[in-house]
């Protein structure tokens, strides 16, 4: 299954966060920091605080929000109620206040890929 892809941006993890909190209100903010970190491939929130931290405003990091990593996580942490599909579903139809693509970046990459006409010489 495609895992959700994001701007790796301080705005839209906690936007995430946020979805998730107010869907599982059982679920402490510590926790899910840290099956946030996890479930964008870093082993402590900590170490996710390092990366975030030193990236510039200018800079366009993209993640995958893996939610099977995620839901891993907070098992290992207690929560046994969270359900996989909810949580893919949420990690794609959010609307993260960063999106990692705009109108002009976007056409300018999909311009870089797209195949040269034979027949354009």
């Amino acid at each position: 299954m495609f895992h959700a892809t994001i701007k790796f941006a301080p705005a839209n993890i906690a936007a995430f966060k946020k979805a998730l909190r107010q869907r599982y209100d059982t679920l402490r903010s510590g926790h899910a920091d840290e099956a946030l970190a996890a479930a964008l491939g870093f082993k402590s929130h900590a170490a996710m605080l390092h990366i975030l931290n030193q990236i510039s405003g200018s800079t366009r990091m993209l993640v995958q929000l893996d939610a099977c990593l995620l839901l891993v996580r907070l098992e290992e942490l207690g929560y046994h109620e969270i359900d996989l599909n909810v949580v893919r579903r949420m990690a794609w139809e959010i609307p993260y206040p960063d999106p990692w693509q705009d109108n002009e970046i976007e056409g300018t990459l999909r311009g870089r890929f797209r195949p040269v006409a034979a027949n354009t010489q």
